[in-house]
């Protein structure tokens, strides 16, 4: 549901974790063709089953921290011009990322306040007091901390009846709690960038669950799964590998605080190209260490500009 975190250590660990899936993967990479056709399809199924995963995982990880470094910001408690330009601030430094939608503030009671988003729209006076996010930051949240909601159809801005996923944090002002942060991940683009390119062959199919099985995500024009393939799943909540129906099958949880998502890699069994996958891996772990790169800068410049304020006379 939520992290504690430490800010100045948090873009540093990320990057450090990063290099680490790098490495892992051109080890993996490198070890050379099975000589099973079967279990070279396994394996490399398994493997960009969690390096997919492990992607939307760290965007999320690097992303939440941004969120609470922007809720700590001393302007958020005056809702004065200084505060929507912070907002628009923030918005501005994730526009050319494309995954970000906007941002609102709420009042104690759940009520928007302010909105800042692409389309630089206002629209305010709607309640997000039923979000199970403001439920959680009126009741659980601790300075410093944020919660990934469950994905939504948006109410309002630049994303509305959008699929979005809500990153929130508390706003606190003399240790009370007056309102609460949230910025919009648009779901489509979120997968699309991230799962795009974890395929072996033009047949692999890729699935992207939500915590009770809905779809949130297909490459395929179907976003339904045969009876079977269900059956099979629900047996287990680990990742995994199995066969079914003619398809080789490999499956990763994506752990996002108190939530799963289930990612599902199927492809034909005896479709393997060699160098299309490396190809594609090496991709996906480009895309998401330069994404991390740059999250991690915006995270410390804004926590310079958080202490700069402070000790502002």
């Amino acid at each position: 549901m939520f992290w504690g975190i430490r800010l100045p250590s948090l873009w540093m660990f990320s990057l450090i974790a990063v290099a680490g899936l790098l490495g892992a993967g051109y080890l993996i990479l490198s070890r050379g063709a099975d000589t099973s056709t079967g279990g070279q399809l396994s394996r490399r199924e398994a493997t960009i089953a969690r390096a997919g995963a492990s992607n939307i995982a760290s965007f999320f990880q690097v992303f939440g921290p941004s969120v609470v470094v922007l809720s700590q910001l001393s302007s958020m408690e005056s809702l004065g011009t200084e505060t929507l330009e912070d907002m628009d601030t923030f918005v501005d430094q994730w526009r050319d990322i494309g995954l970000v939608g906007g941002v609102v503030l709420t009042d104690r009671n759940g009520v928007v306040q302010l909105n800042s988003n692409a389309l630089r729209t206002s629209d305010i006076g709607a309640s997000l007091a039923d979000r199970d996010y403001f439920v959680w930051a009126k009741g659980k949240s601790k300075e410093g901390e944020y919660f990934i909601g469950q994905p939504v159809v948006s109410r309002l801005g630049a994303t509305k009846d959008q699929i979005i996923v809500p990153v929130a944090a508390s706003v606190y002002q003399n240790k009370a709690f007056v309102g609460v942060i949230s910025a919009s991940v648009k779901l489509k683009p979120l997968t699309e960038r991230y799962l795009g390119l974890i395929k072996i062959s033009e047949r692999t199919s890729v699935y992207l669950l939500s915590e009770q099985g809905e779809p949130l995500y297909s490459n395929s024009g179907s976003q339904t799964l045969s009876d079977n393939l269900k059956k099979a799943l629900s047996t287990t909540k680990e990742g995994g590998q199995l066969r079914a129906e003619g398809q080789s099958i490999a499956y990763s949880p994506v752990s996002l605080g108190s939530q799963n998502w289930l990612l599902i890699v199927s492809s034909p069994i005896g479709e393997v190209s060699s160098i299309p996958f490396y190809i594609r891996q090496v991709a996906v772990l480009l895309s998401v260490s330069l994404t991390t790169l740059t999250l991690g800068v915006y995270v410390s410049r804004q926590s310079q500009k958080r202490k700069s304020r402070q000790i502002r006379p």
